[in-house]
């Protein structure tokens, strides 16, 4: 598998890693090691180098263990493993020289045929129990059967790899709820891996018998919406038969798939020699022309090897000098012979003619698929129907392909797929466009950047504002505003509040407090009377307040005013009968103002004969009291 990437960027690119690898291309990522093409420059051989990712080598354990299995897994040799030829570290990284196979993983294949017929899923299951047989029996638990490492050649010979490395490499870590760390890739977890038990060759087991459901079924048992509920459904659920799913997997592969997949280790297969057999088995009871069918695409066509059984080559040893005697017998027994072998080589060319036919028939129940992207996919739909595929609709959004428009097929325009199958439809949904939802308003910063990159929307930046009824530390508005269409990954603003805005107070001395009251609410100010004091202003009107006027406060604030009640009481002194300027300044020293009014028109006894104010009373000082003189 190769990946698109900007190699120029890439460190190793071009570099000797030890004076002996020489990098020349990169073949794949992955999450736990970079593999590349290089060439050993000492033996002249491309060979394949996996260099560990930072986080793999900057723990010296596990540095450790890495070493000590890539050295163990060097020693196993089987046609069917991907051999390891050496390994060192380059600038503290560690890295594995392994064979180069060129070709393609199960899981390429599986993208692009589907599932694959019986007879198929069986032959690549034989190379696949194979090479796990080995390793067991060289000491080796992969723990990491899948798809993807399991490669075939352009030839259709089998491969598995990553054999060592599943033992110290913590290839997919989830936590469970006790904190424990689960290795491996969910989909092909045995239970026991899942629930941190010891584990043997029966796990590879397990697994082994999830990659054949794969290839049968072109799906895997058990999904969910994350991977740990994926790990814990291997352990509380059965894998269900491949006919639920495929109705013409035969009832021996059902039952040989079940067999491998049993929860419990001591139920199923025992070891990878046992389902080994099994599959041997289970071959015999796939029809004999499925069998011969050649047509699973590892470029175009990918051809199987098919084990030749039942004929020997001839012996290439010269036969020994017969004496003279027995030279006529030994003529006749070679005539004979030879009368023998011409009938052998008429029973074979028959054969093969027989085997040509029924591979053209096996062939056909391949077909390419066609070519509808453009179409509706109403229209779609048809015209894979009419090949005898079935199809399913994924949809995908464009801003340029129309709703209701195929954008792409899985597999592409071409490709061969099995009659039958399910090919993806990838219909087009339109633009992507996400609503800036209307429920932001008044929610915490947190909460609304959460919802809004739910929606795959970006906060762009945040602005605080003043706000009279939001809360301070909420979302006030957002721009784009709520209700606004936008485009993925589209930047969004956030509007918190500061609180209501600041108020500076007026001036208001000398005003009626009543007046005063209403002036200050209008402005968002509360109000409340601190005192009334006697004093020389008005009685009602405001004399100071706290704050006092010019300061700024923020809205909500209490304003507490200071209300004069006039000025103070004082008691009238009694001036009836004084003389008039005796009253007057009697009057005056008390703090009234005096008006003398007289009574007639001309003064007999210039006395006062009555005051406005009854002697005694209480009076505000500074105001007016009138006399009357006689």
């Amino acid at each position: 598998m190769r990946v698109t990437t900007n190699q120029t960027s890439d460190p190793y690119i071009g570099r000797l890693l030890d004076g002996r690898y020489r990098v020349d291309d990169l073949v794949a990522r992955g999450g736990m090691a970079t593999v590349y093409r290089a060439t050993d420059t000492r033996l002249g051989r491309t060979v394949a180098v996996k260099v560990l990712l930072a986080s793999f080598a900057n723990n010296p354990d596990f540095v450790e263990r890495f070493i000590q299995e890539a050295r163990s897994a060097a020693a196993l040799t089987h046609p069917n493993v991907v051999a390891v030829h050496d390994q060192g570290v380059a600038e503290g990284y560690p890295y594995l020289v392994m064979e180069f196979v060129p070709g393609r993983t199960i899981r390429e294949v599986l993208h692009d045929a589907g599932s694959l017929t019986s007879s198929h899923a069986l032959e690549i299951m034989k190379s696949v129990l194979a090479g796990l047989g080995a390793a067991h029996s060289a000491g080796f638990i992969h723990r990491d059967i899948k798809p993807e490492n399991v490669l075939i050649t352009e030839s259709g010979h089998i491969k598995v790899t990553d054999f060592g490395l599943a033992r110290v490499i913590d290839n997919t870590p989830v936590s469970d709820s006790t904190g424990a760390v689960l290795l491996g890739t969910m989909a092909y977890l045995s239970p026991e891996q899942v629930q941190q038990q010891s584990l043997d060759q029966r796990s590879d087991v397990y697994s082994a018998g999830i990659l054949l459901f794969e290839m049968l079924t072109g799906r895997v048992p058990f999904t969910a919406d994350s991977p740990l509920d994926v790990a814990y459904m291997h352990v509380n659920n059965d894998v269900p038969a491949p006919s639920a799913l495929q109705p013409d997997v035969p009832p021996a592969v059902d039952h040989l798939v079940l067999a491998a997949t049993h929860r419990d280790p001591n139920d199923r297969l025992q070891s990878a020699e046992a389902f080994l057999e099994g599959v041997n088995r289970a071959t015999n009871a796939v029809p004999a022309v499925e069998a011969l069918t050649t047509v699973i695409p590892i470029n175009q066509t990918l051809v199987l090897e098919a084990p030749t059984r039942g004929v020997h080559r001839a012996s290439s040893a010269q036969p020994a000098s017969t004496p003279p005697a027995a030279h006529t017998q030994n003529a006749h027994r070679i005539a004979r012979k030879k009368t023998h072998r011409r009938r052998r080589i008429l029973v074979l060319g028959l054969l093969i003619a027989l085997l040509a036919i029924v591979g053209y028939k096996v062939t056909g129940s391949y077909v390419a698929m066609p070519e509808v992207v453009g179409q509706s996919q109403t229209d779609a739909e048809h015209a894979v129907a009419n090949v005898g595929l079935s199809s399913a609709i994924d949809q995908a959004y464009s801003e340029t392909i129309p709703n209701g428009t195929v954008i792409a097929t899985k597999p592409q325009a071409g490709v061969k797929a099995r009659k039958g199958r399910d090919i993806t439809l990838i219909v087009s949904k339109g633009q992507e466009r996400y609503t800036i939802p209307n429920d932001l308003t008044g929610q915490s910063q947190a909460d609304a950047q959460k919802e809004l990159e739910s929606l795959t929307l970006v906060i762009g930046d945040t602005q605080q504002i003043y706000d009279d009824k939001i809360k301070v530390g909420k979302v006030v508005k957002t721009d784009p505003a709520s209700g606004t269409k936008v485009k993925r990954a589209a930047n969004v603003t956030l509007f918190i509040s500061k609180g209501p805005a600041p108020v500076t107070i007026p001036a208001i001395a000398g005003q009626d407090v009543n007046k005063v009251t209403t002036d200050l609410q209008t402005l968002g100010l509360k109000v409340a009377v601190a005192s009334e004091i006697y004093d020389s202003s008005a009685a009602g009107s405001v004399i100071s307040s706290d704050p006092a006027p010019g300061q700024t406060v923020p809205r909500g604030s209490t304003i507490k005013l200071t209300v004069s009640k006039g000025p103070p009481l004082v008691a009238v002194p009694n001036v009836v009968g004084m003389k008039k300027d005796a009253a007057i300044a009697a009057l005056k020293a008390a703090g009234f103002n005096v008006t003398a009014v007289n009574m007639w028109n001309y003064v007999v006894l210039n006395e006062v004969w009555e005051q406005s104010v009854k002697a005694g009373t209480m009076a505000p000082s500074g105001s007016t009291i009138t006399i009357r003189i006689v």
